[in-house]
């Protein structure tokens, strides 16, 4: 009876564990996601991240992704060492809670105010619970307005100096806003997920977005493959447009893996490379004036008058590696495979 009982244990433990592994398979968060000013959160990131509430500076209730918590707490103990206190300041923000940022902006300061300051909502890191906004503590005072700390440059390459052998990154490096669209910001860190890779970004002093676009892997790494599609996208839409916009962002909704290449007939028809890359996305275009409205959305997608933008317009496509040049052109991009 002995025997029976510790089987039924032991059967019952497998499979709780078994359960327990097909969540956290479900729940595995990409800790490479590229969000920024033209990357948009992805859909389904909302559902799959796991925050934790926990408290920044200033004794308010906010809410930071587990895994990234954990580490800027070892984080914060390790800088103790060196005499730098570090503190939370702002790190999640939902989008609905951005929108209604937004919303109350719009309201306040007008609207030409809130698209020039405000992030759209769905396109800012700080959605991911990977962005972490810290300030300083010294000799009991809070150091956190932005020029203090940009001021503070000591202080914060001691931070800088560990941050990569916690999972983190430097996000808006100095001089590099032309990459990253922000301004230096010694306070922003990101959670890349990995201590390797975020040596790596450090050691070659790169941006997060350089680091994804030298990946070679590209169909298994679909952080990767989502920045070489938007990238390439830009240029596309900057000869195709010219000055009738102002800027483009994207929402890329599906990268086809080689094995799902070879089950679609009209793509494995086509025989791609190792490297290129059939996508799709939906995408937004700024005018650059009232005039070219009408133009942008004459076979699909609508103006929103709030945002200023084109939206809703949705496409498939094709990458094709160059590797004489080691950059990608766009080969098809159209309503259907």
């Amino acid at each position: 009876m002995k025997k029976i009982f510790l089987g039924i244990i032991v059967t019952g433990f497998s499979l709780l564990l078994l359960t327990g592994c097909n969540k956290t398979e479900e729940k595995k968060l990409d800790y490479l996601v590229l969000v920024n000013k033209y990357s948009q959160l992805p859909d389904d990131w909302e559902e799959k991240v796991e925050l934790v509430d926990t408290k920044n500076a200033w004794d308010e209730d906010i809410k930071i992704e587990k895994e990234t918590y954990d580490n800027y707490l070892k984080l914060k103990k390790d800088l103790e060492k060196d005499g730098v206190t570090i503190e939370l300041d702002s790190v999640y923000r939902s989008v609905k809670a951005q929108q209604n940022l937004w919303d109350s902006w719009t309201v306040e300061k007008g609207i030409d105010y809130v698209r020039k300051y405000v992030a759209v909502p769905g396109y800012s890191e700080h959605h991911t619970g990977l962005a972490v906004d810290i300030c300083l503590r010294k000799d009991g005072e809070l150091e956190y307005e932005n020029d203090d700390m940009i001021a503070d440059r000591e202080t914060f390459a001691k931070v800088h100096a560990k941050l990569a052998d916690y999972g983190f990154i430097l996000r808006y490096l100095e001089n590099r806003d032309d990459i990253t669209g922000y301004a230096y910001e010694p306070w922003h860190l990101r959670y890349v997920g990995s201590s390797e890779i975020a040596k790596e970004i450090k050691d070659k002093n790169l941006t997060f977005e350089e680091y994804l676009g030298q990946i070679e892997d590209i169909k298994d790494n679909k952080a990767a493959a989502k920045y070489r599609i938007e990238k390439t996208l830009q240029d596309y839409f900057k000869e195709t447009y010219g000055d009738k916009i102002s800027n483009s962002r994207f929402n890329i909704t599906k990268i086809y893996s080689s094995e799902e290449e070879k089950e679609l007939s009209s793509l494995k028809e086509m025989n791609l490379g190792k490297k290129d890359i059939a996508f799709e996305v939906t995408y937004q275009l700024q005018p650059s004036n009232d005039k070219v409205i009408l133009e942008l959305t004459e076979n699909d997608g609508e103006y929103n008058k709030d945002f200023g933008w084109v939206t809703n317009i949705s496409r498939v496509g094709i990458l094709k590696y160059n590797d004489k040049t080691n950059s990608y052109t766009i080969d098809k991009f159209e309503n259907n495979f």
